[in-house]
């Protein structure tokens, strides 16, 4: 059985599946230290943020994300979602409007306290 999502919707739960783990800390810590990933992208307005999140963006992980989505057990999960996501390219996609995927990552049990902590051990490295 497949599922039938629109790019938008895909993008949104993937965002909901970071900020529910609470990935935004640790991004938080690295664009306060001036090592933002999206650096230099042209669609990153400078205290906006992003204006034309993707899906190759939202699928794409550094490597602390990496490890911290890893270390709470989501990692494989979350590679397999996007794996099946078509069009992906560097800072841009080719995603079709409407895909089919097998299966969505499911929201219950996150919990966005261990990436609060996360960053803040982050924090202190980099001061």
């Amino acid at each position: 059985m497949s599922i039938e999502i629109k790019k938008v919707d895909i993008i949104q739960h993937g965002l909901k599946v970071l900020q529910s783990v609470g990935s935004h800390h640790i991004c938080e810590v690295c664009i306060k230290s001036g090592n933002s990933c999206c650096k230099g992208c042209e669609f990153l307005k400078d205290g906006i943020g992003c204006q034309n999140r993707n899906t190759s963006c939202t699928a794409w992980l550094c490597g602390l994300q990496k490890f911290f989505l890893n270390e709470i057990g989501l990692l494989d999960e979350w590679e397999n979602l996007w794996e099946q996501v078509p069009g992906q390219c560097f800072r841009k996609d080719n995603t079709p409007e409407t895909i089919k995927i097998k299966s969505l990552l499911s929201l219950e049990d996150l919990d966005n306290k261990v990436g609060k902590l996360i960053a803040e051990k982050l924090e202190l490295f980099v001061k």
